[in-house]
């Protein structure tokens, strides 16, 4: 045997003793073992039972070893099962539960993100057969979860949502499954090795071990999520089975594995279970601690280390002991502390740091060292894992921080001495580090910053670390004075570096100082450093004496000193007498006025430096030769960070204030030119803007010529335009400060000549560039009202107004860009749109700038120009020069036409690129304001051309006009055509048409028609419909074009025929006498010819669209023709609904479906009218042919519908009207026609209010008829019944008041609320037709799933009974709703309403409960007395009907029933039962608020039974009407069946021969012989009569035991 096979022998074998079978069971698998799921040598599936030979090819190449192919496998699998039309087979479906856990595992990702896909995909699939599969699967399915790989838990999770599609029930999966989840962790925890999981012969020991870390890591994470998210009584269930796990010894071992991922899953698991399930550790504390303790802290934890000192933490502090009583280890505690601080925080994150802090304060104090050298020895070895190279700087400050505040920890527990020592060895050298840096002690230095300065303070609360430093401070302050006294001339090279480090270092010894004087330290402290800082300022003072005042470290420290610690100095008179001296007598010889400014420049931000540079630069006394603007950058970098602190609300303004009126020019050009231009933009911010013009006013007023030469700049106009953007700020404040500042502006430029040009300028720049800080429109008019005077002629205001290139420049790129088809349904140009090229992406349009409300320049002119018309009442049309009144009308009627496609539909142009119910006010004040400013320009062109000297006419004009349309079909030929035709019809409304134009017409026509230029002759069609209408010219173009389409083939001719499809029904729409002209046959020929095109799919939706419309005026005509074209022609209509799989693909083409549905919806409505005539009118065929076909036409519409619902069409016109119509027909469908309803569920949360409505009154109308079959299924069945999940899962988000905040409700009822409320009536539609029991197991599911307090919560927030202000229900009838009958607001205060009253009628126990549950004390106060006006009597009502219906029945059943019942009207019930001519009867009384106030049950009669359990059954009955959701009828059903079954078996007494006796109680007293029963009196009465106490019958001894 060669080395190699034994390996593999060996390597099996090994494999093979992890399993329990032996070689030669009878069951056993393949090579005699029976292994784990996870195993590679698992027995591989049966493949028998697979149908489909292709996939058992899958399969096998499944169970091959190379990754790729294995991937391979799993996506025909996929692809095999999504093309599956039935549920997959049991074959593959067992077949796969076997293969798939451990292809869940595979090294390659690509196999462990398929085989989760396709986990979902068969579980989907496979319905509820999967139920009895999910034990061996859902372990690992949930494991995928956990994975390493993002791309895998993204799978599992997608997969998952199929199957089980809300939280809810994948919390439900790990509640139902927790014994398979764990016995597969434990079974994977306790048997695996990386040598069970991966063949070694093919696998190499890094993929082995990274399959095996992923498989542990997995099991320990879905575990620890189990104890997470199931509640205690949850995980009760299965203690044992946690208990066993949680006491496994190799599942703690792990807590040192050499894989981090599986390390910090373990220390979740191990935090997660002290959270909480703590009680299941505290049997396993000694494997805790030799795990965490004896090995761990050893351990290489890199990459788990945060986690595992925070398991550490938690563990400390809820189990103290595992650190004394249950460590059993050789090792020392103390000592594997030691080793765990030495590694650091390997490289864990700052928190590391804190958490081990939390770990210090929890350990008992008989763990912390008890000596000094103990306590050396552990700060050592914090301090060295503190210092190591691999230490993130980040963590430096944390890392310091816990050092010291260990050390105080550990000083508590020590005595005086020993904390001497320890802070002497462990703190003094930081602080000797931090006063005077040396490369010798390195390890010491603290982060650079104030942090440093902030530790420092620290560590002198640390033990005796005062009274150290107090004995070190006059060694410290000697050595700084030596560092002073040494420090480098200025000869030397080092000088600066020398005097640098002297400054550093007098700011750190100042600030130490400054922190002793500003913290509760020893008095003694206090006087050292007041010493201290004698010496340093003699010595410093001394030194600039003998060096000439060179060494400015000297000045430095003692600047230093004085600033920082004045009261240590203030006592002292030498000191004091010393600075006075060196002032006086020294300074002069020292220092200049521009040294002076220098330093003060150089200081530290303080007041005192303030005020220093404001007595510098105020002062008289500058020297006339210094131009401080140009000279000193220091100097205007100062001034500019005052401005900008000013500006941040730092700083006052005086400051800079006080510089504005300095007697010397201290502010460069550019400095000014900054400063204004910073304000200029913080204006534009909300938080800055009132302190920005704060510093305006001030610069206004004093040194208003910064403004006067700023504003001529470029920046300048921007300064205006933002002060008017300012203007219409909401804050009040804000805007009427910019409103005076601007006017201050104004009134400094109207001295320039060249003033109203500025202004001009910033009009134009508004118009021309559109931005987010761009002026408004009605600001712009203003401004511009303000420029032109009264009675100003057109030279004057022509300014004022957009330059013509400009507007055409912003209009080009919408004019160039098509339309969208959709549009074809509702331009008047009809499907010409299809036409028109596409040039321009919308792209390029989308990337054009914009102002904050969305509007593009072109939109701003027209609007502006519109306004200023408008609003200046002495600016008329007709002062314009006429070339202008050409162009202004030209440009507005095209803007006018785009933004009529714009507002119907959103995104059709961009022409504003905002949507929302403000805009598209703004949008409708436009386009009515256009349309005035359109009709007076074409009234003025009347009345001009009413003047007999005039040449012109509406004639010569429109024809002008039409020939401007370009050739060829461009985009801008078709918007130019469109809205040229539409001026000129409006222009034929205006003035009439004159007769004798006709013959012109018909002649331009015919030249049109030999032009072939579409939109030209389309336009001209559309333009003089009305006198062309009835023309012989126009009937015969008609005619010539249907004989024309007869013969064309679009084989070849696709654009042609559709061209010729264009005009036809441009001529016949609105002139349907043109279609009697035609003649029939002609027709006939027509349609016949036209229908192939119907059934042709590949053919283009436009040529169906127009074949569609075209068909929809001629058809009628032929009406009376029979033949087999009328089946084809709806067999084409309904296959073309069936084949829409998006209602709104591709819109940016011109294939979009809508039109064509649009076209084909009408068309099928004109072809279903034609046979409502009557059996005279109608054809037979057509009528055979719509009957025969209304499944196909049910199926059609609701694909449709179903299709519909990815596109809101609140901004859709021709999408909502698609939608509506759609609506329409689907009402006329029967429901028998109707199924998998449960699909349109979704569709009540569709964003269409037509789709909406449609899909719940279809719903509506199946929901009765299905639910007798659901009472039927479950008698028989005897199951219970469930609502539909599809129609919960729409109910478990309810709405807020707050979430509803933004809404409005002027036009229509927001659709996600409409849609919940809707889906309630759905609910109560079920209830409503339910049996007893179904409706039982409904009111169950609900009240299962708290969906009702939602409900209830928003209804009485939104009827205003949480402000104690309720509805007055007055006007609205609560048992009933009709939608879309009331102004949105009342319409969904209507709904809530009744759906209150269908919460009292079907569910009053759970409204109820819900009522004294309810935390809203005014909802409580309120709604019973407005339940008791306006609820209660409709349904005291109802309930009083339905109960005199059912006795009406019962009696029916039987006329001569001993039981009775009876109604009156004042709200009670009488039932009755007759025994013996006696009657036994109680009374049910409904209080006014039922059922919020509780029914009364009162005895009215009592017969057969004693008091006691007389009044258990009252109890009973009135049980089954508050507890049990029970109705009326339902508590008297329980009375009646309590009354018979008493009676049951009941014989006469043999005296009287009755059952009930005189003492109105049953036979009771039994003979013991014969067993017959007699009246207690009965028998007395016999006994006293017949002398002997004898039975009546049997004549023996009457025995009464």
């Amino acid at each position: 045997m060669s080395k190699r096979q034994g390996k593999a022998q060996a390597s099996s074998a090994r494999a093979s003793s992890s399993f329990g079978t032996a070689f030669g069971a009878s069951a056993a698998p393949a090579f005699g073992v029976s292994s784990s799921q996870l195993s590679y040598v698992t027995e591989p599936p049966d493949l028998s039972a697979i149908s489909e030979p292709t996939v058992v090819v899958y399969f096998r190449n499944l169970s091959k070893r190379d990754s790729t192919t294995k991937a391979k496998a799993l996506e025909d699998i996929q692809s095999y099962i999504l093309s599956l039309q039935e549920p997959v087979e049991e074959g593959v479906l067992e077949a796969w539960i076997k293969m798939f856990p451990r292809s869940s595992i595979d090294n390659a990702k690509a196999v462990r993100q398929n085989a989760h896909i396709l986990q979902g995909q068969i579980a989907a699939s496979a319905g509820k057969r999967i139920a009895k599969h999910m034990p061996k699967c859902v372990a690992a399915w949930l494991c995928g979860l956990y994975d390493s790989d993002r791309s895998v838990v993204d799978a599992t999770q997608s997969s998952l949502r199929q199957v089980f599609n809300t939280p809810e029930k994948i919390q439900a999966i790990r509640k139902a499954y927790q014994q398979p989840i764990l016995e597969y962790s434990r079974n994977a925890i306790d048997k695996e090795t990386a040598l069970t999981l991966s063949d070694e012969r093919t696998v190499g020991p890094d993929d082995a071990e990274a399959k095996y870390s992923r498989v542990i890591s997995s099991c320990i994470s879905l575990v620890g999520s189990l104890l997470a998210n199931l509640k205690a009584e949850e995980l009760s269930k299965f203690q044992s089975d946690y208990e066993a796990l949680l006491a496994d010894t190799k599942l703690w071992s792990f807590a040192s594995y050499t894989d981090p991922i599986i390390r910090r899953a373990l220390h979740r698991l191990l935090k997660t279970c002290l959270d909480k399930q703590p009680e299941l550790l505290q049997h396993n504390l000694g494997v805790l601690s030799k795990s965490y303790l004896s090995i761990a802290l050893n351990s290489d934890q890199t990459g788990s280390a945060f986690d595992y000192v925070d398991a550490l933490a938690i563990l400390t502090t809820k189990y103290p002991t595992v650190w004394t009583d249950h460590y059993q280890s050789k090792t020392a505690v103390e000592k594997r502390l030691r080793q765990f601080l030495k590694r650091g925080s390997q490289f864990g994150p700052r928190d590391f740091w804190s958490r081990l802090l939390d770990m210090f304060s929890a350990l008992p104090q008989s763990s912390l060292p008890a000596n000094a050298a103990n306590a050396k020895e552990l700060m050592n070895a914090l301090h060295s894992g503190i210092i190591r190279k691999d230490e993130s700087r980040f963590n430096l400050e944390a890392a310091w921080t816990t050092y010291l505040r260990i050390a105080d920890r550990i000083c508590n527990t020590l005595v005086d001495e020993d904390q001497r020592i320890l802070t002497t060895e462990t703190i003094q050298p930081l602080i000797s580090q931090y006063l005077r840096p040396t490369s010798e002690n390195s390890e010491w230095t603290l982060p650079a910053g104030s942090i440093s300065t902030k530790l420092i303070l620290s560590s002198l609360g640390v033990g005796k670390a005062a009274l150290v430093l107090e004995q070190e401070w006059p060694r410290h302050v000697k050595s700084f004075t030596d560092d002073i006294k040494t420090s480098s001339p200025e000869q030397s090279k080092d000088y600066g570096k020398s005097q640098d480090a002297l400054k550093q270092q007098a700011a750190r010894f100042a600030s130490l100082q400054d922190r002793i004087l500003n913290e509760k330290f020893t008095a003694s402290l206090r006087s050292t450093a007041t010493e201290g800082c004698n010496s340093i300022i003699l010595e410093a003072l001394a030194v600039l004496k003998n060096r000439n005042g060179k060494p400015y470290g000297a000045a430095a420290a003692v600047t230093e000193i004085l600033q920082r610690n004045k009261p240590l100095i203030s006592s002292i008179s030498v000191t004091n007498e010393a600075l006075e001296s060196f002032i006086k007598d020294d300074l002069p010889g020292l220092s200049t006025w521009s040294a002076c400014l220098k330093a003060a420049l150089a200081a530290e931000e303080s007041p005192a430096k303030s005020t220093a540079l404001e007595a510098l630069l105020t002062s008289s006394k500058i020297p006339s030769s210094f131009d401080l603007a140009s000279t000193d950058s220091e100097l205007q970098r100062y001034i500019k960070s005052s401005v900008n602190s000013a500006l941040a609300g730092s700083l006052e303004w005086e400051a800079f204030d006080r510089m504005l009126q300095s007697p010397s020019n201290i502010l460069a050009p550019a400095t000014t030119d900054e400063i204004l231009s910073t304000l200029t933009q913080a204006l534009t911010l909300p938080v800055q803007a009132p302190t920005a013009l704060q510093g305006f006013r001030h610069i206004v007023k004093h040194n208003p010529i910064l403004l006067k030469t700023f504003v001529s700049t470029p920046d300048g106009s921007g300064l205006l335009q933002t002060l008017l953007l300012a203007t219409e700020s909401p804050s009040e404040e804000i805007s009427q400060e910019a409103a005076t500042i601007n006017a201050s502006i104004r009134t400094l430029l109207s001295a320039e000549s060249d003033s109203k040009q500025t202004i001009f300028g910033i009009i134009h720049q508004g118009l021309v560039d559109a931005t987010a800080t761009s002026v408004s429109i009605e600001t712009l008019v203003d401004l511009a009202k303000q420029l032109i005077k009264s009675g100003a002629d057109w030279d004057e205001a022509k300014e004022v107004f957009p330059r013509l290139d400009d507007w055409n420049a912003a209009l080009a790129p919408f004019l160039s860009l098509a339309p969208r088809s959709s549009l074809a349904i509702t331009n008047p140009l009809g499907g010409a749109v299809y036409l028109a090229q596409h040039n321009t992406s919308r792209e390029q349009i989308r990337q054009l700038s914009r102002d904050a409300d969305g509007y593009s320049p072109a939109f701003r002119m027209a609007q502006y120009t519109i306004k200023l018309f408008k609003e200046v009442n002495h600016l008329r049309i007709g002062k314009i020069p006429f070339h202008l009144e050409n162009a202004f009308l030209r440009n507005i009627a095209l803007t006018f036409q785009l933004a009529d496609d714009n507002l119907g539909l959103a995104s059709a142009n961009d022409l504003w690129a905002v949507y929302n119910l403000e805009v598209e006010a703004d949008a409708m004040a436009f386009m009515s304001d256009a349309h005035v400013f359109i009709e007076n320009a074409l009234t003025l062109y009347t009345s001009q051309w009413s003047d007999p000297s005039s040449e012109a006419s509406l004639l010569t004009w429109a024809n002008d006009l039409l020939s401007q349309v370009k050739p060829g079909t461009t985009p801008e030929a078709y918007h130019t055509s469109r809205a040229y035709s539409v001026l000129i019809s409006d222009l034929i409304d205006v003035q009439g048409w004159n007769a004798s134009y006709t013959a012109a017409i018909q002649d331009s026509l015919k030249t049109l028609r030999r032009s072939k230029e579409i939109f030209s002759l389309v336009g001209f069609l559309n333009a003089f419909k009305d006198p062309l209408a009835a023309s012989k010219s126009c009937e015969r173009f008609c005619s010539e074009l249907v004989a024309d389409l007869t013969g064309l083939e679009i084989d070849n001719k696709l654009e042609e025929a559709l061209r010729q499809l264009i005009l036809l029904n441009t001529l016949l729409d609105g002139q349907e006498d043109v279609v009697q002209t035609i003649a029939k046959q002609r027709v006939i020929f027509f349609v016949k010819h036209v229908l192939s095109w119907l059934q042709d799919k590949d053919a283009s939706l436009p040529l169906r669209a127009e074949t569609c419309r075209a068909l929809t005026v001629v058809i009628p005509i032929m009406k009376d023709i029979y033949g087999e074209h009328w089946g084809q022609l709806l067999t084409a209509l309904f296959d073309s609904w069936l084949a829409i799989t998006e209602l709104e693909m591709n819109e940016s083409g011109s294939d979009s479906p809508v039109p064509y549905v649009h076209a084909s919806l009408k068309l099928f409505q004109t072809l279903f009218s034609m046979t409502l005539g009557g059996e005279e009118d109608s054809n037979d065929d057509l009528v055979e042919a719509i009957e025969g076909s209304e499944k196909d036409r049910a199926n059609g519409l609701i694909n449709l519908l179903k299709h519909s619902q990815h596109f809101p069409d609140e901004f859709h016109q021709p999408l909502k009207i698609v939608n509506e119509i759609l609506g329409r027909q689907i009402q006329k469908v029967s429901h028998k026609h109707l199924e998998e309803t449960e699909e349109l569920y979704p569709l009540l949360y569709v964003e269409s209010q037509a789709v909406q409505l449609t899909a719940f009154n279809l719903l509506h109308k199946q929901i009765p008829e299905a639910q007798e079959q659901i009472s039927i299924d479950a008698a028989l069945e005897k199951v219970t019944a469930r609502l539909p999940e599809e129609l919960l899962s729409l109910i478990l988000e309810p709405p807020t008041m707050a979430a509803l905040a933004g809404a409005t409700f002027e036009r229509t009822v927001p659709i996600s609320l409409r849609g919940y409320l809707f889906s309630w009536l759905l609910i109560f539609d079920h209830l409503e037709h339910a049996s007893f029991k179904v409706k039982n197991d409904y009111v169950e599911n609900i009240k299962e799933g708290d969906y009702l307090p939602g409900l209830l919560d928003f209804a009485f927030d939104f009827l205003g009974h949480s402000h104690n202000k309720p509805v007055d229900l007055k006007a609205l009838t609560v048992t009933e709703y009709e939608p879309n009958s009331s102004p949105p607001k009342a319409d969904v205060q209507w709904l809530l309403a009744h759906l209150y009253y269908l919460c009292l009628r079907h569910i009053p126990s759970l409204t109820k409960t819900w009522w004294k549950d309810c935390k809203s004390r005014p909802i409580v106060v309120t709604l019973e007395p407005w339940t008791k006006k306006y609820i209660s009597p409709p349904v005291i009502a109802a309930a009083l009907k339905s109960v005199s219906d059912w006795a009406d029945a019962q009696s029916e059943q039987g006329p001569t029933s001993t039981f009775t019942v009876r109604v009156s009207r004042a709200g009670e019930i009488t039932a009755s039962y007759v025994i013996d001519e006696q009657t036994m009867s109680m009374r049910i009384t409904l209080p006014p608020a039922f059922p919020l106030a509780n029914a009364h049950i009162e005895g009215l009669a009592r017969v057969a039974v004693n008091e006691q359990k007389w009044q258990s059954w009252l109890r009973t009955s009135l049980g089954a009407i508050t507890i049990f959701n029970g109705s009326l009828i339902d508590a008297l059903g329980v009375w009646r069946r309590n009354v018979e079954g008493v009676l049951k078996g009941q014989t006469e007494c043999a005296i009287c021969y009755s059952i009930v006796g005189s003492d109105r109680k049953l036979p009771d007293k039994r003979c013991s012989t014969c067993r017959n029963a007699f009246h207690g009196g009965c028998l007395f009465k016999w006994f006293k009569s017949s002398g002997s106490s004898s039975c009546p019958l049997c004549r023996n001894p009457f025995n009464y035991g």
